[in-house]
Parts: structure tokens; sequence; C-alpha cells
């Protein structure tokens, strides 16, 4: 797993997850792709599929399947992008049990294209981990 100190993600974690345990019913899928720090052009279009829903223990959005080039990477997300949502000690835990209704990651190296399903995101207040299922591109960006 990489590893890498994002310092400037630690107070759009900390009001997401506020949010979150406060029982918020909807918030901007912007937001949750810009506490993995998307840049601003990718998080304009982003924003086009407008709000997560939460319900209970689970989330959803819908929208056109949307692909969004964000550095080095292209972000995927499906038509429907749903799953699971835990509440933990000062963070929370997005699971996404059913890889077709997940965000990827993809990379092209020279002509091959390699994409990565994000199969849960967990936050704490000291740091925020990708975890894709597979050890070279997981991530988790620290706080301090």
């Amino acid at each position: 797993m990489k590893s890498s100190p994002r310092p400037e993600l630690q107070k759009p974690l900390a009001a997401f997850t506020e949010r979150l345990h406060a029982g918020a019913e909807t918030i901007p899928l912007a937001e949750l792709a810009s506490l993995f720090g998307a840049p601003d052009d990718a998080l304009e279009r982003i924003a086009t599929r407008g709000e997560i829903r939460f319900r209970g223990e689970t989330f959803s959005n819908d929208g056109p399947d949307l692909v969004v080039k964000a550095g080095r990477i292209e972000l995927e997300i499906p038509s429907l992008m749903r799953g699971q949502v835990e509440l933990l000690p000062g963070g929370f835990k997005l699971s996404f049990p059913l890889g077709e209704f997940s965000m990827k990651a993809c990379m092209t190296v020279a002509i091959i294209r390699k994409c990565f399903v994000l199969k849960e995101m967990r936050a704490s207040p000291d740091d925020l981990v990708l975890d894709f299922g597979n050890a070279l591109a997981n991530r988790r960006y620290t706080f301090s």
C-alpha cells in the first residue's frame, strides 16, 4: 500500500464525517471525490452527477456513466453507484461489495489500460484509506 502525507485533506474529511454522523440524507458526490484529492476540473464534471443519497446503512448515486481525468488516472463512475456505509468513531467506511456499482481508477501505460475497482474507503481522524483489493493500487493518505 502506498502511503502519502496529505494534510490538506483532513479538514474536508472531518466536515464530510461530521455530516454523515449528523444523519445527512444527501451529500454531493463531488464532496466525496474531493476527499481523495481530485482536481478542481474533475470535481466540476463529477458535480454533474448530483448527490449521494444515504438511507440507513446504504448509499447510492445514479446518473450517466462518467469518465473523468484526474491527474495521471481516470476515474470511472458507473451509471449506478451504491454500497454500504458504516459510521466509525471519528470516521466512516464506505463499502462497495458489488464491483459493477463502484468507482474505478484507471491508468494507461503505453497501450495497456489497467483499472482497479474501489472496494472500500475508510476514514479516521488520522488517515484515509482507499482499498482497491490490490497492494500496488491501494492508497493511504495521512494527515500529520
